[in-house]
C-alpha cells in the first residue's frame, strides 16, 4: 500500500541520501520513513498534519529500544523536521525513567 505521505518524505529525503556519510545517511532515511508509514497508519496524509501527537506515539512504539537508537531515531526526526521545513523541532525521545 502507498501512502502519500510516505512518497512525500521519500522525495524530500532523496537529495539527503546524497551527501555525507553514505552508510549513515541511508540509516536515517530508514528511520525517516518507518516514521512517515506510521504516521500515514494514524491518519496523516502529509507532513502538514505530523505533529507532536505523532512523535510521542511513535516515542511510545520504540520504548522497548536502548537509548542510543532512540537518539538516532531522534536525529532523524530532527533532519525530517528541516527537510520539511517544520517550525521548531520534534520533542526528544524521554528518558528511562519516563
Amino acid at each position: 500500500m502507498s501512502y502519500k505521505i510516505v512518497t512525500e518524505v521519500e522525495q524530500l529525503t532523496v537529495g539527503y541520501v546524497r551527501r555525507g556519510g553514505k552508510d549513515n545517511r541511508r540509516q536515517q532515511r530508514a528511520r525517516i520513513l518507518a516514521f512517515a508509514t506510521f504516521c500515514a497508519t494514524l491518519g496523516a496524509r502529509n507532513m502538514t498534519e505530523v505533529g507532536h501527537r505523532h512523535v510521542k506515539l511513535y516515542w511510545r512504539t520504540i520504548v522497548h529500544r536502548s537509548t542510543r537508537t532512540r537518539y538516532a531515531h531522534w536525529l532523524a526526526l530532527r533532519d525530517l523536521w528541516t527537510l520539511a521545513g517544520k517550525s521548531g523541532s520534534p520533542m526528544p525521545p524521554p528518558s528511562e525513567g519516563d
